[in-house]
């Protein structure tokens, strides 16, 4: 059993691209290695539209060959909205991750539709 996460990137258009990634998703994994290795629009866009990662590194080739699905599409969420309130309907993801072109943000699926918001990764990487 994995930690899923929704990877996801914020578009000129308002929309969400994301990728579905199975394992390690809580924040002191995926988080962290998001932010240090995933840290500019280029990098994020690049595993936001991977479709399916079983695991992410910071060799994200590697991981695209390691994956065992292959040639997923990556999903697309109209807003950002969209993507906060449905992300985890995508195959249970625990954490949803989004890069705004700047920095990555976060939010666990466990806190209630209606209450999710989107905090600062690098931020809350000192709590865990």
């Amino acid at each position: 059993m994995g930690t899923a996460s929704m990877i996801g990137i914020y578009n000129d258009d308002g929309s969400v691209t994301a990728t579905y990634c199975h394992y390690d998703g809580y924040l002191s994994y995926n988080g962290k290695l998001l932010v240090q290795s995933y840290n500019t629009p280029e990098a994020a866009a690049a595993v936001a539209n991977a479709g399916y990662l079983s695991g992410l590194t910071s060799d994200l080739d590697h991981d695209l060959k390691a994956a065992v699905h292959q040639n997923e599409e990556p999903k697309v969420y109209n807003s950002v909205k969209t993507f906060l309130e449905c992300g985890d309907k995508h195959a249970g993801a625990d954490y949803l991750y989004l890069f705004d072109g700047e920095a990555w943000f976060y939010t666990d699926t466990y806190t209630p539709r209606n209450k999710r918001s989107f905090e600062e990764v690098e931020m809350n990487l000192e709590t865990v």
